[in-house]
């Protein structure tokens, strides 16, 4: 089995009734958090409406009720919030981490992610920890989406950004477990060749060498198998910030603890 939502995209922008202007609150963690809160079922309380959960997890983490002109949540305030609903509050820097958690809530620079969803000038400066968004489990074979509590570029929907923008604006995150709905981590590998070998863009020798893999680097697998015209099988796979293709013979299985990049 695998992992399907179990609820939709949870955002912090308001339609305007009166202008029809979108606007949005300072609620990226609520909003993030409560979509996790939706999938866990177990952790569920009756919300009626997705507001309604945004303003629950603002009671916890800031004590106060959602407003148009809330301050933002700080870290301890998000812990707080985790820590209401018996969530383990496990921070961490390791963007590697982050990426083999079922569930990470994650603080990010919202003006470094591509493709953009929204306009960098929503945020007053770049460069800096500005913005939550949820990492959700790997679906459709991809292990790049995300609630971002401010994507609107296509409707208001979970999207996925690139893995290397990603890399590059994460700040942190807090790790959440899984909630038993299929979410199953990538399957990991380690250089079973000897010697060093290219991850390639295309499963075939000569193909364009994406990164160098070097003795004893550890990746993770993904969705994608191919036969070459020699009748070799070629794997489609994930080391570092890179995703391409190797050899089969080349991928020895390791356990999943020990698939950190290396």
């Amino acid at each position: 089995m695998s992992w399907t939502p179990r609820h939709h995209h949870i955002s912090q922008l308001q339609v305007d009734p009166a202008t029809g202007a979108l606007t949005g609150r300072n609620d990226c963690l609520e909003a993030a958090l409560a979509r996790y809160v939706f999938e866990a079922t177990k952790l569920t309380t009756p919300w009626t409406s997705d507001d309604a959960a945004i303003n629950l997890v603002s009671l916890a983490a800031r004590g106060a009720a959602d407003t148009p002109n809330n301050p933002d949540t700080t870290l301890p305030e998000a812990a707080a919030a985790l820590a209401h609903w018996g969530l383990p509050v496990d921070w961490t820097t390791d963007f590697q981490t982050a990426l083999n958690a079922p569930w990470a809530l994650c603080l990010v620079d919202g003006t470094g992610l591509a493709p953009a969803q929204y306009p960098a000038n929503w945020f007053p400066s770049a460069g800096q920890a500005n913005h939550f968004l949820l990492w959700l489990p790997k679906w459709q074979g991809s292990t790049n989406w995300f609630n971002d509590p401010l994507a609107f570029a296509n409707g208001q929907q979970d999207c996925q950004y690139d893995l290397n923008s990603m890399a590059g604006a994460f700040y942190g995150a807090y790790l959440l477990p899984s909630t038993g709905n299929g979410e199953t981590p990538p399957l990991p590998w380690r250089n079973a060749r000897g010697q060093s070998f290219g991850l390639l863009c295309q499963p075939r020798h000569g193909a364009t060498a994406l990164a160098v893999v070097p003795v004893g680097g550890t990746g993770l697998l993904e969705v994608g198998v191919s036969t070459d015209a020699a009748g070799e099988l070629w794997r489609r796979c994930q080391w570092r910030m890179f995703h391409g293709w190797a050899p089969e013979a080349y991928l020895g299985a390791v356990p999943a603890e020990a698939a950190v990049a290396q």
